[in-house]
Formats: structure tokens, C-alpha cells, sequence
């Protein structure tokens, strides 16, 4: 009778050892798959900054486009509406500073 019970008691014993394995290495996954997901959030949010700049960029450069009739115009354009960003940022930094 305490034979039986004991070839028992090991069968458990090997299962919980077994099911103990397994949970190690399953939350060992999840820290990896969570790292992932940390990383390609990342990525998508450097993603969607690159987007954001793209999209701003072809703005500015059709504006340009419809501002100016000749390639030379298109370059005086361009270069006046950078002066006028940078004199607005420079007023803007004037300001913070006050």
C-alpha cells in the first residue's frame, strides 16, 4: 500500500517539476515579447514623427511649387519662406526668454 502511494507522490512530484519549467520559461516569453512590444512602440512613434515631417515637408515644397512659375523663382521662394521661418523662430525665442 505505501508503495503505490509513494510511486504517486513522484508522479506529482515530476509533474509539478515539469509544470514549474514551463511557467519559467512561458514568463521568460512574456519579459521578451514585452520588451519587443516596448521597442516597436518605439519604432512606431519614430515612425509617425518621420510621417509627420514627411507630410510637412511635401506641404511646403507644394507651396513653393504654386508660389513660383520658374525653377529660379522656386529657389527665391523657398529661400525667402526659410527667412521668414527662421525670423519667426528667432521672435519666438525673444519672447521665451522675456
Amino acid at each position: 500500500m505505501a508503495q503505490p502511494l509513494i510511486t504517486l507522490l513522484k508522479s506529482v512530484n515530476e509533474k509539478i517539476t515539469e509544470l514549474s519549467t514551463i511557467q519559467k520559461q512561458l514568463y521568460a516569453r512574456i519579459e521578451e515579447l514585452e520588451e519587443e512590444n516596448a521597442g516597436l512602440r518605439q519604432e512606431l512613434q519614430d515612425n509617425k514623427a518621420l510621417l509627420a515631417k514627411a507630410t510637412t515637408d511635401i506641404e511646403f515644397l507644394t507651396m513653393s511649387y504654386r508660389l513660383a512659375e520658374s525653377p529660379d523663382s522656386i529657389i527665391s521662394t523657398r529661400r525667402r519662406i526659410a527667412r521668414l521661418i527662421r525670423t519667426i523662430d528667432n521672435c519666438i525665442s525673444m519672447l521665451k526668454e522675456e
